[in-house]
């Protein structure tokens, strides 16, 4: 059994951000702002900017966290790439080898990429500061 420590867990998180933005920048005609704000879709937090600690401390209590939590680039809001974060329901786990882990080593985050409200992942890519801006500021209730 492999378990995560609360330093793994901040490292895994960085890597699944890294990782999803950079799938992102893929369909943007611009670089992503290097400031990041991040929101969580699950535990009651969902349009509450948070930052980077307390995303942590949501997802890691007493050694455990979630077996899959999906990692997304939302839109820019306030100048900032948005990072939308969701749990998964299953029961949380300790054990590395119990999470999502593709690809191998990167725990239970699930680097998604882009994902915009249907209303603008339709538009014609690569998409513009504008597209994003309009999909990080709108209060969208689900994506």
């Amino acid at each position: 059994m492999q378990i995560v420590t609360q330093e793994d867990f901040f490292q895994l998180l960085k890597d699944g951000i890294r990782d999803a933005i950079q799938l992102a920048q893929k369909d943007c005609a611009f670089s992503l702002p290097q400031d990041i704000s991040f929101e969580l879709a699950n535990y009651d937090q969902y349009r509450k900017e948070k930052t980077f600690d307390e995303i942590v401390t949501f997802l890691y209590k007493d050694g455990t966290f979630p077996r899959i939590i999906d990692v997304a680039v939302r839109g820019i809001n306030d100048g900032k790439t948005l990072i939308w974060l969701r749990a998964s329901g299953h029961e949380w786990v300790r054990d590395i080898a119990q999470t999502w882990n593709s690809p191998a080593g990167r725990g239970p985050f699930k680097s998604l990429g882009l994902l915009l409200p249907s209303l603008i992942w339709q538009r014609p890519r690569p998409f513009s500061i504008e597209d994003m801006e309009e999909s990080g500021n709108t209060k969208y209730q689900q994506l």
